[in-house]
């Protein structure tokens, strides 16, 4: 069923119908999201076609802020999670955090695609589930806090006995009850951050056993690079019965000797696979979103041609462009509705 279709079976989500009609520019600095932000501007255009947009995807999401806090864009379209690094820039500029819009929920196993999080342990594992604190407990470490914005603050903060370092602290009997969980994963700052941001609040304390790889394309040539690339973690999962890993759908798919883990959010909660259909409704824990940031000042009001367009976005018709497009899916009514009371 379209997403047009579904809306309309809603109440809290309304067909799109302009509330100004936009003629001036709007600024877009950021990522091209693999082209939706294109295919939004044109479907945007049939209802305001005396709108104008001036692009530059040039920087990509790792630039995506810079247009803001330098004044040269309206939007900053990006399918990285704002980093620490680059919110202070935005807040030492104007005194207030960046407006974060999620417009679409990333995908499921393409490359390219804001692909969602599995997590993967040995073929010979036998658990069942782990929630997203199991898992902070086992791939983090104790903190003194973390981040809320550009504070830090101890309401974050865990001690030791919340390390999960052992699989019988998972409930894991027999022979897998004394085992050291070995931990592998992602260290590309895109990666890791959003690991961090959804697990450790912000934190970058790690297990101290955290073993680090990297996509392929992001290795230097030669032996050097091969040993780091992602891959060479799913050979030594595959061979390693004690080891647990988060890593990407279109590499895990290749290695038969390991598996993806069910999730929960929270405990008493159903444990979630990872497949096509959890990561589009997003009941599976990991996925990940594209995002638009805006400069709005807290308690005013969006320019209204910036307004105009992310009240677009986040329409039926807009997120049918997303649909359509098929590189990310669109949100459910319940989150663009929740995205739609942010910009008031």
């Amino acid at each position: 069923m379209e997403i047009a279709d579904r809306v309309s079976e809603s109440e809290g989500l309304a067909a799109y119908v302009p509330e100004v009609q936009v003629r001036q520019g709007i600024r877009i600095f950021g990522s091209f999201l693999k082209g939706n932000v294109e295919a939004l501007e044109r479907g945007f255009l049939k209802f305001h076609p005396e709108a104008e947009f001036a692009n530059n995807f040039m920087t990509s999401s790792e630039g995506a802020m810079a247009g803001l806090y330098t004044s040269l864009a309206d939007l900053a379209p990006a399918g990285d999670d704002a980093k620490i690094t680059d919110i202070l820039p935005f807040y030492q500029v104007f005194r207030y955090l960046p407006l974060e819009i999620t417009v679409a929920t990333g995908g499921y196993d393409q490359r390219g695609t804001l692909w969602a999080v599995p997590i993967v342990v040995n073929a010979d594992n036998p658990i069942e589930g782990l929630t997203l604190k199991q898992l902070d407990g086992i791939f983090g470490e104790q903190r003194t806090g973390g981040w809320d914005g550009i504070q830090y603050t101890s309401e974050y903060a865990r001690g030791p006995e919340e390390n999960i370092r052992t699989w019988g602290q998972l409930a894991l009997g027999g022979d897998w009850a004394d085992k050291p969980i070995q931990t592998y994963g992602y260290c590309a700052p895109g990666f890791a951050y959003y690991f961090q941001r959804k697990l450790f609040h912000h934190s970058d304390k790690w297990n101290p056993n955290y073993r680090q790889y990297v996509e392929a394309k992001q290795t230097p040539d030669g032996a050097v690079g091969a040993a780091v690339a992602s891959e060479r973690m799913l050979e030594e999962l595959s061979r390693d019965r004690y080891g647990i890993a988060w890593a990407a759908l279109m590499h895990t798919k290749n290695y038969p000797a390991v598996k993806t883990v069910p999730l929960a959010v929270s405990d008493g909660d159903p444990f979630v696979p990872i497949t096509p259909s959890t990561v589009r409704d997003r009941t599976y824990p990991l996925i990940r979103d594209a995002y638009f940031y805006a400069n709005c000042e807290p308690g005013k009001a969006l320019k209204p041609n910036v307004r105009e367009f992310l009240r677009y976005i986040l329409s039926p018709e807009g997120q049918q462009v997303i649909d359509d497009l098929g590189i990310f899916s669109p949100l459910p009514l319940e989150v663009a509705d929740e995205q739609l009371a942010k910009i008031g």
